[in-house]
């Protein structure tokens, strides 16, 4: 389907317009310059700036353009990776007060929803007994909940079951 044409296709102002029409009737030799300048309500030096300033975005429009898609920048792919970045954190965010949500409702307490922190802040690299899983750990306090908090909690470690 073609694009329509004619004086209805172009975008912009009446007085634009306007303008154009006078400066392709001076271009055309239907008018002076004097008289486009006159009509135009500006003064001949700037009729001349308009001109040029009219001819080269004519020529620019007609320049051809390379077929395809056009490479991106630099900015534009450093801009792309921040939005995404903000957008991956929000998500984050997101989840994370989801997660919250979720263990207040199912009634996780506080110190298991907590992550245990190393005082040092390097990884043990030798330990005897494995430290429970933090599903082991949720199941764990479900089962004390609904046991009833009269009744012990037995606990037994990995090593305990293995029989070391």
């Amino acid at each position: 389907m073609a694009k329509p044409t004619g004086p209805k296709a172009l975008t912009g102002s009446a007085q634009a317009k306007r303008m154009l029409a006078l400066l392709l009737e001076a271009l055309g030799g239907l008018r002076t310059t004097q008289e486009a300048a006159a009509g135009m309500g500006v003064a001949l030096v700037r009729y001349y700036q308009l001109e040029t300033r009219a001819l080269q975005a004519m020529l620019a429009a007609l320049e051809p353009r390379p077929k395809g898609r056009r490479p991106r920048t630099e900015a534009q792919c450093q801009a792309e990776q921040a939005q995404e970045k903000e957008q991956l954190a929000r998500e984050l965010r997101r989840y994370k007060s989801l997660c919250r949500s979720l263990q207040r409702t199912v009634g996780v307490p506080a110190a298991a929803r907590a992550a245990p922190k190393n005082p040092k802040g390097t990884k043990g690299k030798t330990r005897r007994i494995r430290k429970a899983s933090r599903g082991e750990r949720v199941v764990a306090t479900l089962r004390t909940a609904q046991e009833g908090p009269d009744k012990p909690q037995k606990r037994t470690s990995v090593t305990q079951e293995k029989g070391t």
